[in-house]
């Protein structure tokens, strides 16, 4: 699944000097939905799918891509155990994507009001991993939730979040959950903009979403351009759990 999909979900981030938030959508929205799967099409890929699984409590048990399933496994008080399947299980890629192709995050810059990351510090980085250059990123949001906020929830993905600490005086931890934890959103992100540090554009997605009456975005329409003139488009169709 590509950025479209989740548009700019939560991925990576390298320092761990600042600390991003623990809040709940609760503050945008008390109405808690799951996702049951999302359907994209691209002008430039094949049509993608996701497909959601839970069990009878309610837990998330399996995500499907199309190709790969990735199974949850819980221990017996109820906590995310482990996932199995796939080749990167751990980043749980089917719910939390990296939408920055060719780049390394370098650190969360700001955050808004609601604990949204709104400014990034990226690198373009070399073979031997030296940096080749520097860019600044900058995300906007609407009002509405993060539609797979909950989702994750129902997969233990949160609890697992919110016990990772961001202080360097902490144990070490896996460098993709402080990552994905520092880069958790509340809002629906609607813009993601990639500026050189003379303020040149070199890419930028934006999206347009409709939301049915609890806030949640049944379809999203994403545009993507570059530098170079080139663009494309995007379709995602969202549905949840009855």
């Amino acid at each position: 699944m590509k950025k479209p999909i989740l548009f700019l979900s939560a991925a990576m981030s390298l320092l761990l000097a600042s600390c991003g938030s623990d809040d709940s959508p609760s503050a945008v929205t008390s109405t808690e939905k799951y996702i049951l799967s999302v359907e994209t099409s691209s002008s430039e890929d094949t049509p993608q799918s996701l497909f959601v699984t839970y069990n009878a409590s309610g837990k998330v048990i399996s995500v499907n891509d199309g190709t790969e399933t990735h199974t949850l496994n819980y221990s017996s008080n109820g906590d995310l155990d482990n996932v199995s399947g796939g080749s990167d299980p751990l980043s749980m890629s089917e719910l939390y994507q990296e939408p920055y192709n060719g780049f390394e995050v370098g650190d969360v810059v700001a955050y808004d009001s609601n604990g949204n990351p709104t400014e990034l510090r990226l690198y373009e980085r070399d073979y031997d991993d030296s940096i080749l250059e520097e860019y600044k990123a900058y995300i906007t949001y609407d009002s509405e939730p993060n539609p797979f906020y909950y989702t994750m929830k129902a997969a233990g993905i949160i609890e697992v979040l919110e016990n990772v600490e961001l202080n360097m005086s902490s144990v070490p931890q896996s460098p993709e959950l402080i990552m994905a934890k520092k880069l958790l959103f509340v809002n629906n992100p609607k813009s993601f903009v990639v500026k050189r540090l003379d303020g040149t554009i070199v890419s930028q997605v934006t999206a347009t979403y409709t939301y049915d009456a609890d806030g949640y975005a049944t379809s999203g329409t994403f545009n993507s351009s570059n530098e170079y003139g080139e663009s494309s488009s995007s379709i995602a169709t969202y549905t949840y759990r009855p």
